[in-house]
């Protein structure tokens, strides 16, 4: 009923009498709104440092951008990231905004040894991996993804591939957007974004936002809240060097969806919206973020870019967690899913979190005869730190069909069973070189190599990390068979560092990672339409496991994981009215070497996943959109011991540009699960009890305005 009610007022805004002011197709206003919803794929990216073309990149690559993201009212870089072939979702722990991402079959956080699970999101801001930040997707302008180990780039990371968030620029232009969401279940969104250059000579652009995104849930005791203002400024010190400068502070509140478990080898049969944590408080998250990058033109073929980024946070993570392990020997649950124990799972009430990341990269073009090097030198250091006693105790069990939660205690009425002062601690100094040689005749070359020294731990004070030094090459082949199409070969390795300790206090070994990848790329002639058919073969070793920990003590590093698939991403417009992005992605996985799990299968990994998103303007001011995306069967944990079944979710919208006062306007209805399919996005992989439900039909309405 409020999904009739809410597409009904929907659709009386959009044919409200004020649209009229617009219905000349000539109307010069509206026509800047269309011709600004055009979907164009993207020619480079930010996250590979240089300027060479996607096409001659021997690696897959897509890129969504703020078209798709506003077309399909995103809000989390889980919805973003499944217009990617080969990507799902984990189970996530601190709400919707701070997502586990899954590539390539790996998560893209590695809970090495026995490491906090709580603010454990990780995904690369503009170029530097940052940890347990909230994703504000309203100052986003598109979202990347690099497929597979890119440690040469990055250092230390999974080997799935990097999701990489390039935030909204400044333009020299003065502008003011605004945007406005309301839709079911609470959810409401309000963002200002706006700027442009403060003197005459426009050397010096000024830009500010703010955010405000809230939403309750079908789902029982669920919330979001997140309020985000930041301030951005450039200044063109000289012809040659640009100086840019920005401030964010982000203010995040949640009680976190824990989902439901899994009864046998399938999800419980329980309504949508039953879940199991009703924390009296919500958790909060203060983050401040400070960025500083500064690029000089040595010359018209060299560039030195030094960039800077410190991130702080106070935290307070007071969610409670069910879990069908009786920890507390108290004989509230006895293991079969039903009753579920609920514990203040190593709370941190006052906890800290920081990260500091400074890069430098020298980049330029070197030409002898016929043959030129792109090159790319760069060194950084990264150091990350996360602190503040955890607290454990147990709030007694629940009887998953017949739920009472009366009388539950806040944290600090709780009897605390287990105190600890762990320190989560990473630290890694790098320096990589990368030379694409462009041979002429269409053949291109990538070599390149980074060495790393890499500490972790999650440790008691005073406790040793655990140091690795390793070298990651990288090796790749482009040929052109034409201007437009390009065939690509290329192998990489990458680097984690285990950040555990065996029981008898040995230094668990690190993860390692290596990966073969071929592919064909098309561009059409005019630049607006792209497509990546990638083949690959991607092996884990020492792949942690903590799963044992809680009941023995021991951590294990688990072997041998492999994944090889096939994935396919398109990108543009196939008519000058009709644009799509879409994907298809056939994964098999396999453990290949374990004692307890060899011959499994990588739990969120399904089989055979597709996507389509498309849309179409049916005259000047109406545009039209619908999407599919599919998922087929998954296993829910490292053991195949249940399944998520597959689904086909459906999308809708209408948007409808019109002009107030003669600036640009846009009113939007976007109707998400049109058929009120009943599925599940992910599940956390040690665990049988945290399956996350994906939400029934919802509808929202937009309204952006530009001045």
């Amino acid at each position: 009923m409020k999904t009739c009610l809410l597409m009904t007022a929907a659709m009386a805004a959009l044919l409200t009498p004020v649209v009229s002011q617009a219905a000349d197709a000539s109307d010069a206003t509206t026509e800047v709104v269309v011709t600004g919803r055009k979907l164009l794929p993207a020619k480079t990216t930010e996250a590979n440092r240089t300027a060479v073309p996607n096409l001659l990149t021997p690696q897959a690559i897509q890129v969504v951008p703020v078209e798709v993201l506003q077309d399909q009212q995103v809000f989390t870089l889980s919805d973003a990231t499944r217009n990617v072939s080969g990507v799902t979702t984990d189970f996530g722990f601190n709400g919707l905004t701070q997502p586990l991402l899954v590539l390539r079959g790996f998560p893209s956080t590695s809970m090495t040894a026995f490491g906090s699970m709580l603010g454990a999101s990780n995904y690369y801001l503009d170029g530097t991996r940052v940890s347990g930040l909230p994703v504000n997707v309203t100052d986003v302008q598109a979202v990347e993804v690099l497929k597979g180990p890119n440690s040469v780039l990055f250092g230390r990371g999974e080997p799935g591939g990097v999701v990489n968030v390039v935030t909204k620029s400044l333009r020299a232009k003065p502008g003011l957007e605004v945007a406005q969401t309301l839709g079911e279940y609470g959810l409401s969104s309000t963002s200002l974004n706006g700027g442009g250059a403060i003197n005459d000579d426009k050397t010096l652009l000024v830009g500010g936002s703010a955010s405000y995104y809230t939403t309750d849930s079908v789902r029982d005791f669920v919330e979001e809240k997140l309020a985000s203002v930041g301030l951005k400024v450039q200044w063109q010190a000289t012809p040659n060097t640009t100086v840019s400068a920005s401030a964010d502070y982000l203010d995040h509140r949640y009680r976190n969806d824990y989902g439901i478990p899994a009864i046998g080898n399938t999800v419980a049969n329980l309504p949508l919206h039953t879940q199991f944590n009703n924390a009296p408080e919500l958790s909060h998250i203060e983050s401040r973020v400070l960025r500083l990058e500064v690029a000089h033109r040595l010359s018209d073929n060299w560039t030195l870019k030094a960039r800077a980024i410190s991130f702080d946070a106070d935290m307070r993570e007071v969610d409670i967690t069910p879990y069908r392990m009786d920890m507390a020997m108290s004989g509230a649950c006895d293991g079969d899913g039903n009753p579920l124990c609920r514990y203040y799972y190593y709370a941190r009430p006052d906890g800290s979190n920081s990260m500091g990341q400074y890069a430098l990269d020298l980049t330029g073009k070197v030409t002898a005869g016929n043959v030129t090097h792109n090159l790319l030198i760069s060194a950084d250091a990264y150091r990350a730190k996360k602190k503040g006693i955890t607290l454990f105790s147990a709030i007694g069990g629940v009887d998953i069909y017949n739920p009472v939660f009366s009388n539950t205690p806040r944290l600090g009425d709780t009897v605390v069973l287990d105190a600890l002062d762990y320190v989560d601690y990473n630290n890694w100094q790098g320096l990589s070189v990368q030379d694409q040689i462009d041979f002429g005749n269409g053949l291109n070359l990538v070599l390149a190599v980074r060495h790393d020294k890499a500490e972790a731990g999650y440790i008691l004070p005073g406790v040793t990390t655990n140091t690795v030094e390793y070298t990651s090459p990288r090796a790749g082949l482009v040929w052109s068979l034409s201007p437009n199409q390009t065939v690509y070969a290329q192998a990489q390795s990458s680097l984690a560092a285990n950040n555990g300790r065996d029981m008898l206090g040995k230094a668990v070994d690190p993860e390692t990672a290596k990966q073969t990848e071929m592919g064909y790329k098309y561009q059409a002639p005019d630049g607006k339409l792209s497509a990546t058919v990638a083949l690959y073969e991607l092996i884990k070793k020492n792949r942690a496991d903590f799963t044992l920990y809680y009941v023995t003590g021991e951590i294990l590093t688990t072997g041998e994981a492999r994944s090889r698939g096939l994935e396919i991403d398109v990108i543009g417009e196939a008519t000058p009215a009709l644009s799509l992005i879409a994907s298809y992605a056939y994964t098999d996985t396999e453990v290949t070497q374990d004692a307890n799990y060899q011959g499994k299968a990588l739990a969120n990994v399904p089989e055979h996943a597709a996507s389509l998103w498309a849309t179409y303007s049916v005259s000047d001011h109406w545009r039209v959109g619908a999407g599919l995306f599919y998922q087929g069967d998954r296993y829910g944990d490292i053991g195949n011991t249940f399944v998520m079944p597959a689904y086909t979710r459906v999308d809708a919208m209408v948007s409808r540009a019109f002009d107030v006062g003669g600036k640009a306007a846009l009113i939007q209805l976007n109707v998400n699960n049109l058929f009120d399919e009943r599925y599940y996005t992910g599940s956390h992989q040690f665990v049988q009890d945290w399956v996350q439900p994906g939400l029934p039909r919802t509808a929202s309405v937009t309204l952006r305005l530009a001045y």
